[in-house]
């Protein structure tokens, strides 16, 4: 019985502990250059920080000249060391970066397939700049409410697809259990966050067979119909999977 009550006052005691802790603001650093305002956790090294904002100062224009849109002016990027003071900034649990609008990112130092901090804040910057555009294009004054609906049906493939074909994390396809004796994800299961991350390591040549193939207009044309495959290229997502497995086993030499 007193070994329970122990066990009860430690629990209570950690819990009150890590109250108290999340309720302390976090040590943070800050500077700004031409297009983004960065905000990062104490412990992480600020000379990385440096590296990291040419990296995205450098992608600034490359990013908007690819995807045909003008990035949000000024962006705001926060960086965090450890993973629950992520969680506590954004509610996400699962992921390692997000975004909050066109104008602020928010991503780990470290991510759960990407070690490199410049490629994760290239991803989570595509993504601000994707959204912009499907902003752009929507009749204004902007109904922020339907805009929110139909955004919530911008396939998975072609979302995470874009950032990663642009954060360059590329993953040679020889290296992938899943299209080992001819086998090949579908569309269908990279657009299932659910069954794994299956998109974050086969987005870049999905991004590249539909450059390589129809062109970067095309691309364009796809990511404003939310990736309606049948109406631009004329596919169904079964035919586009086989195509761009075609497309991969030849450049990539699968066996």
């Amino acid at each position: 019985m007193k070994k329970l009550k122990y066990i009860l006052i430690t629990i209570a005691l950690l819990i009150l502990a890590l109250s108290i802790i999340a309720i302390i603001p976090e040590n943070k650093k800050e500077f700004k250059t031409t297009h983004f305002n960065f905000s990062y956790s104490s412990s992480i090294d600020s000379t990385s920080m440096v590296g990291l904002s040419k990296v995205l100062e450098g992608s600034y224009l490359r990013v908007g000249n690819n995807l045909n849109t003008t990035p949000a002016e000024l962006i705001e990027v926060n960086i965090y060391a450890q993973r629950w003071r992520y969680v506590q900034a954004t509610g996400h649990w699962g992921a390692s970066g997000s975004i909050e609008g066109i104008e602020k990112l928010h991503f780990m130092e470290n991510a759960w397939l990407e070690t490199e901090v410049s490629k994760i804040a290239v991803h989570e910057f595509v993504h601000t700049v994707v959204l912009k555009l499907l902003i752009d294009r929507e009749p204004k004054p902007l109904d922020a409410k339907r805009f929110d609906e139909k955004f919530l049906t911008f396939p998975v493939w072609l979302w995470e697809g874009l950032s990663v074909y642009e954060a360059g994390q590329f993953y040679d396809p020889n290296t992938l259990a899943y299209f080992d004796n001819g086998s090949y994800p579908q569309i269908s299961e990279l657009n299932n966050r659910s069954a794994g991350q299956k998109i974050y390591t086969c987005g870049y040549t999905v991004i590249e067979y539909i450059l390589e193939t129809y062109g970067r207009d095309k691309l364009i044309e796809l990511i404003a119909s939310y990736g309606d495959l049948n109406k631009v290229l004329n596919l169904t997502e079964e035919q586009f999977s086989s195509n761009w497995h075609s497309f991969i086993k030849d450049r990539y030499k699968l066996k």
